[in-house]
């Protein structure tokens, strides 16, 4: 694979910069696949998430041979991704093991988790398919990581292992995601699989909405703090100050907060002042800021129920997930399966209102929802259009109450 001058510079600023290293241990010989599944066990991996795929599934299904974990597959990248993503923010060591065209499939999260940052290390394995044998087409691999602008190390299969362990210290020495870009057809060969630990992480969760919460009234100062991270400066003083919801809100956005904050009323007193809440780029996503505090991070369209689940599963139990109805028929719901086959007990609040507030207002069939929603209605609570303050108390409580997945949708004029 031909690597651009500018992605092995970018290698080399991250190797040079990753700090001391693991504690060694003995070393053995073994076939690829699992030499970087010992890797991340031994890199404190807590939670791995994989699409099926010819070469990365050697690896995860040894990971989870190895770590004593049941193989739980993934149907959408972008999901899997946001997942790990989601896991790592809440301070759990995750990976997403992917081949090129899943990565690819997940770049609306990539690109976005790059500027949310995290907290526990965070890697993808990308495995590029050099000749094609096990894809629809040959795709540039190096350019198309590159492009993301996630850091990212190149390696051969010698220097695999030790590859995980840089970019392990890399993305918790930065704060950012690290892609680890490997050729699929090295997986027949045999390496030597040094036996190393890395310290826990150090960083623990904490609400911060000024870097988790991606949000077009935060976006500049993003743009500031991602740009003294990749530098490995400290955050930029000069934060934006705040706006009060709904009053301080830009008409744009005041109009359709009105509607939701009889509900954002009732969600603050049940939710729990324990509740870690992941919402989606829209409308709901601005009760994040003051007087209500009621969502902590976002990253993408659609993001909300998978960041929900890697929360979950790095302890943060009284997870939910916040969403409007276009988001959840658009992307939102392809999380859903997660929650259901890893047995998360998520609870969902679907702000139903038949269009695309955030937006203009762009109408939804009726159908539509109705027919997206159909599946899951053995979980659904519906609060009807109008209903009082304290039956929306009600309905949230029970939900919040409940030992399985909950979906509550409520409707709004």
């Amino acid at each position: 694979m031909n690597i651009p001058a500018r992605l092995i510079a970018v290698a080399l600023v991250i190797l040079a910069g990753s700090g001391g290293g693991p504690a060694r241990a003995a070393e053995e010989t073994l076939p690829l696949a699992d030499a970087l599944a010992a890797a991340l066990v031994d890199a404190g991996v807590r939670i791995a998430t994989h699409v099926p795929a010819t070469g990365a599934t050697e690896v995860y299904d040894a990971f989870c041979a190895r770590a004593g974990q049941p193989k739980i597959y993934s149907y959408n990248e972008e999901t899997a991704y946001t997942l790990a993503h989601g896991a790592a923010i809440g301070g759990a060591r995750s990976v997403a093991i992917l081949k090129s065209h899943g990565f690819a499939k997940a770049a609306n999260s990539i690109v976005d988790s790059i500027v949310a940052g995290t907290t526990a290390g965070f890697v993808v394995l990308v495995f590029h398919d050099a000749t094609g044998s096990h894809s629809d087409t040959v795709l540039d691999t190096a350019a198309l990581v590159g492009g993301t602008k996630i850091p990212v190390i190149q390696t051969g299969p010698e220097a695999a292992c030790a590859a995980i362990f840089q970019a392990f210290q890399t993305a918790e020495r930065l704060h950012l995601p690290v892609a680890v870009v490997l050729d699929s057809d090295d997986l027949s060969q045999s390496v030597a699989a040094p036996r190393e630990q890395l310290p826990p992480p150090a960083a623990v969760y904490r609400r911060d909405i000024y870097q988790f919460l991606l949000c077009p009234l935060l976006a500049p100062y993003q743009t500031r703090l991602l740009e003294a991270r990749r530098a490995g400066q400290e955050p930029p003083a000069d934060k934006p100050a705040l706006p009060t919801v709904p009053d301080g809100l830009p008409p744009k956005f005041k109009t359709a907060a009105l509607t939701y904050q009889p509900v954002f009323d009732a969600f603050k007193k049940t939710k729990g002042d324990d509740a870690v809440v992941a919402g989606d780029a829209g409308t709901s996503t601005l009760f994040a800021f003051p007087p209500y505090d009621c969502v902590d991070l976002t990253t993408f369209y659609g993001g909300s129920i998978p960041l929900a689940c890697g929360l979950y599963l790095a302890g943060r139990t009284n997870a939910w997930a916040v969403c409007g109805d276009f988001a959840f028929i658009a992307a939102t719901h392809l999380g859903l399966p997660e929650a259901l086959q890893r047995r998360i007990p998520l609870k969902v609040l679907i702000f139903h209102n038949g269009v695309a507030a955030a937006t203009g207002g762009q109408p939804i069939q009726p159908e539509v929802f109705e027919n997206t929603i159909g599946g899951w209605r053995d979980y659904v609570r519906t609060v009807r259009s109008g209903a009082d303050p304290a039956e929306i108390e009600r309905t949230l409580a029970a939900a919040k109450a409940s030992d399985r997945l909950e979906i509550v949708v409520v409707e709004v004029p």
